[in-house]
């Protein structure tokens, strides 16, 4: 009993002593860890600096009680001495685990020195100096102290890390290599626009994350200090702020030869009709020689438009005189070429916009140009501004169209204007607002092939008018030789002309086909083209003859014709030989006289072109040479449609107004004179409004929207033929003046002033919107087109965000170049929750080249403000200079827990085997177990 009593206090006293322990452990750990006022513990010893990091993980110290406690009751049979080692050795591996979590470190202190070589390599940047940094760089390497560390970046647009190819060798020969240097490239070679531009300070930002910790911080610029993005020296106070000295060698290679235009500088103001100058900086690195061409919008400036320059070296102000003749948006373009040695041509051509107010503006396209004077004549009276081309000089570009108000073509057939010019006026009138009238004429509407076309497409009327229908609007007779020189090919293609002309013409119109060689033969007599399978089978049947006589068929024909009731008559002659003349130009008169219109076409090289030419003058058609047998269809089939699908009407009539329109108050058309004719038309459905008609209610002039802008259908012409009585009418100077204003491109309600320019290759636009009563106008939806780069550049459309009251800004990055124009529309929410036009602002911005190409000569200066502002130094004396600590000393933290660690893994394995091996009492013999009963077993 006694015994059993004293096993139990010696219990009690050890679980005492271990909650003793616990809670001495527990108040240390309170005291000075959970309520030290620092979040990290730091004492010195011996002049060193220790800091424990993350002290809260030494809570892990407060398992020890743990295993001191279970000692007791440890089912071991070791000998007590080595109980209390291996008790000993887990608590020293909690305790080592608990300091490793902790992060015990000590400040040391170092000398080393870690260098960064930043080497510009973009395009500004010659061959002979890139080899100059190369020399540099292995002299570096070759030089530098054994616990140095050098590192390389290359830099252009965008800074790049250096490094040696993958698998090449490490080794201490290999650390004195410096590893290649080379422009920047794409992933295919390709240098592209890559070195395009120099960022010295995102080369610097870029170094910050490879020094090592524990060394000095040292930087190599080596570069012409040219920037086109960032800002080094502002970088430079935040290199220095972060313990970087930075040392710079500048490029003293000479410029390349490089000729650049900088820049095109005009007055604030310019005058319609005013001589101005244009100022051109023209940069050389060298003296040489070079042509300049001055372009505004698509020509050559009218005044000085070409000049040949001698450049010296430096910058050069090269003037040219130039002049406005019409109002609105003009750009001009300076190119450079034929110079002797250039090394970039992306900085020969520099464009710009400028904005030149006056009156409004109106291009007026007439096929005849020498009787464009009547109208030009009397808009000029009613203040506008007339540009009278012809149609070979219609603009190439929606740029240029842009600087007119209005625009009009006149009697101008369909090949005279290309299918790109079609597309311009749509979108001149759908995109910018703009107005167009389409004049006839004798080459209007479908007299001149405009049938089916963009043209008729965005005007009000229709161009295949079905004419009242007492009798057919066409009856036609195709003239054709069948001689034996026409066998094979031609023959061939004439009867599929022939064919075709069929099916182009009205189902009520008449068609006949007279063939000849020596007798003209009737294989398709006159009949309606609605027969066209039988048509087309009496053609098949036509088979070449012998001889050419051209004036019994031609008198077949109008020996038909003057039976043959029809409000247009025409006559088509093919043949490609010569025959006798005699008596064809009485018979023409006499078909004119007939009102029977004749066309010629010749085939080859081997015809009678006069004879030809004679017949189509006196017969009132036109006349066609046609080398190529295989066109031949495509002239019946144009000649038939400039014919059959608008016949002129030629007779006096009286104008009507049926609808009304502001540009008609105050003009009393009902004492307008009679006109002479017109080409009839048919009025497209609503919203198609028809303003005035002829006698017989046909559209003379009619009008529609088409997008943003007007289109008006005058389908009489303007000119001294069928308006020759117009011409002398008082009103004709208002009519046509009040149209203009009407429909010309209309400014919105309000304009806004845009500010814009290029900082940094971005483009910053802003606006300042006020009302009427000089408030500012809070909350709108601003959003911005940029347009470019001009000529036919895409759109581009982004917002403009309210950064101020009433100011709205925008700020994007223009990855091309050119000349780029800015529209913003302001626009305003309403109660519905449809957004409405407040204002529009206008701008325009030039980004003509990457800035890469602006300038050669080196910003020495900037160099050395960056290097001295860190306490470094242009043009360092050597290597040594450069890994010179000067008495500075980095002070870091060595981190220790790593130590701890690798001491806890040695613990735990000796306690592995403290508790697997006895090396205590060696002779001990194992207890002998008690067996069932209470019956001891035998001890083995």
């Amino acid at each position: 009993m006694s015994a059993f009593r004293g096993r139990r206090l010696r219990i009690a006293a050890w679980a005492i002593t271990c909650a003793a322990l616990g809670g001495i452990l527990f108040w240390a750990y309170r005291r000075y860890v959970l309520l030290h006022p620092d979040p990290t513990l730091t004492w010195v010893r011996e002049g060193v600096t220790y800091e424990l990091l993350n002290p809260k993980m030494l809570g892990a110290i407060l398992l020890a009680p743990w295993f001191v406690g279970v000692l007791a009751g440890s089912l071991a049979d070791l000998p007590l001495p080595q109980r209390v080692l291996s008790v000993l050795l887990r608590v020293a591996f909690v305790a080592l685990i608990a300091l490793g979590l902790s992060r015990l470190a000590r400040s040391a202190t170092t000398e080393k020195v870690a260098t960064i070589y930043l080497i510009d390599v973009s395009e500004s940047v010659t061959d002979e100096a890139l080899d100059d940094a190369r020399a540099t760089l292995d002299k570096a390497f070759a030089e530098k102290p054994e616990d140095g560390v050098i590192k390389v970046i290359t830099f252009a647009r965008r800074p790049r890390l250096a490094e040696r190819a993958a698998g090449e060798a490490a080794g201490r020969e290999e650390e004195r290599r410096a590893p290649p240097i080379a422009r920047h490239a794409d992933a295919n070679g390709q240098r592209g626009d890559l070195g395009a531009g120099s960022n010295l300070q995102a080369a610097l930002q870029l170094a910050y994350g490879l020094y090592p910790p524990g060394y000095l911080k040292r930087a190599v610029l080596m570069s012409d200090g040219v920037q086109t993005d960032g800002d080094v020296l502002a970088e430079a106070n935040r290199a220095r702020d972060v313990g970087v000295r930075l040392f710079s060698i500048p490029y003293r290679r000479p410029a390349p030869p490089e000729v650049a235009v900088r820049e095109l500088r005009m007055p604030d103001r310019v005058k319609v009709g005013e001589t101005f100058e244009i100022h051109a900086d023209i940069y050389a690195s060298r003296a040489t020689k070079a042509r300049a061409r001055l372009f505004q919008g698509e020509a050559l400036n009218g005044l000085e438009g070409i000049r040949d320059l001698e450049l010296k070296a430096g910058p050069n102000d090269v003037v040219f005189k130039s002049v406005v003749r019409i109002a609105g948006q003009v750009t001009y373009a300076l190119e450079l070429d034929q110079i002797a040695d250039d090394k970039f041509k992306e900085n020969n051509r520099y464009a710009t916009t400028i904005d030149v107010p006056g009156r409004p503006s109106v291009l007026y396209v007439e096929g005849t140009p020498q009787h464009a004077g009547p109208l030009s004549s009397a808009l000029t009276a009613q203040q506008l501004d007339v540009d009278v081309r012809p149609p070979a000089g219609f603009p190439g570009s929606l740029k240029e169209m842009e600087r007119y108000d209005f625009l009009i073509v006149s009697d101008t057939p369909k090949e005279a204007l290309s299918l790109q010019g079609q597309e311009i006026i749509e979108s001149y009138v759908r995109d910018l607002g703009g107005g167009f009238l389409f004049a006839g004429g004798e080459s209007g509407y479908g007299l001149g092939g405009w049938y089916r076309t963009t043209i008729e497409r965005i005007l009000p009327v229709r161009m295949d008018n079905e004419r009242k229908k007492d009798m057919p609007s066409v009856a036609m007779a195709l003239v054709m030789d069948r001689s034996g020189s026409m066998t094979g090919l031609p023959l061939e293609m004439a009867k599929a002309a022939a064919k075709a002309t069929a099916g182009v013409l009205s189902s009520d119109d008449l068609i006949e086909v007279i063939a000849f060689d020596s007798a003209p033969t009737r294989y398709v007599k006159m009949q309606p083209a609605r027969n066209r399978s039988r048509i087309a089978g009496e053609i098949a049947r036509i088979q070449p003859g012998g001889g050419t006589e051209i004036f019994s068929a031609l008198d077949a024909a109008y020996q038909d014709m003057t039976v043959t009731q029809a409000r247009k008559k025409h006559v088509i002659l093919l043949t490609d030989g010569k025959a006798s003349t005699g008596g064809i130009r009485d018979l023409v008169s006499a078909m004119i006289a007939e009102s029977i219109t004749v066309t010629t076409v010749g085939l080859g090289n081997d015809l009678d072109e006069q004879l030809l030419k004679m017949i189509a003058d006196v017969g009132g058609g036109r006349f066609h040479a046609v080398p190529d047998p295989n066109n031949l269809p495509r002239i019946f089939t144009k000649e038939t449609e400039m014919v059959a699908r608008a016949a002129a009407v030629e007779e006096w009539f009286p104008v009507t107004q049926v609808g009304d329109a502001a540009f008609l108050r105050g003009v009393d058309v009902r004492t307008a004179p009679n006109l002479h004719g017109y080409v009839s038309t048919k009025l497209k459905p609503p919203p198609a409004q028809e303003l005035l008609t002829s006698d017989t209610e046909e559209p003379i002039l009619a009008r529609w929207r088409v997008g943003l802008g007007w289109t008006l259908a005058w389908t009489t012409d303007v000119k001294a033929r069928w308006a020759v009585e117009w011409l002398r009418w008082p009103g004709f100077e208002k009519f046509w003046g009040q149209l203009v204003h009407e429909h010309m491109r209309q400014k919105h309600r309000r304009e806004l002033d845009m500010k814009a320019e290029i900082v940094d290759g971005e483009l910053r636009a802003s606006v300042d919107a006020f009302g009427a009563d000089d408030r500012f106008e809070n909350n709108l939806t601003s959003r911005l087109s940029i347009i470019g780069p001009e000529p036919g550049g895409a759109t581009r459309v982004v917002d403009m965000r309210q950064t101020a009251p009433g100011r709205y800004e925008t700020a994007l990055a223009l990855d091309r170049y050119g000349s780029f124009l800015l529209r913003a529309e302001h626009l305003r929410e309403a109660e519905d929750g449809s957004l409405r036009p407040v204002a529009v602002s206008y701008g325009h911005v030039s980004n003509p080249y990457p800035r890469e190409y602006a300038s050669f000569e080196p910003e020495l200066a900037i160099l050395e403000k960056a290097a001295t502002s860190t306490g470094g130094a242009v043009d360092p004396s050597g290597v040594a200079a450069i890994f010179d600590p000067a008495g500075e000393k980095v002070t870091f933290h060595e981190e220790l827990w790593q130590q701890f660690i690798y001491a806890a893994m040695v613990v735990f394995l000796l306690d592995l085997f403290v508790r697997r091996v006895r090396l205590f009492d060696r002779k001990f013999v194992a207890r002998r177990g008690r067996g069932v009963g209470g019956r001891r077993l035998p001890a083995t």
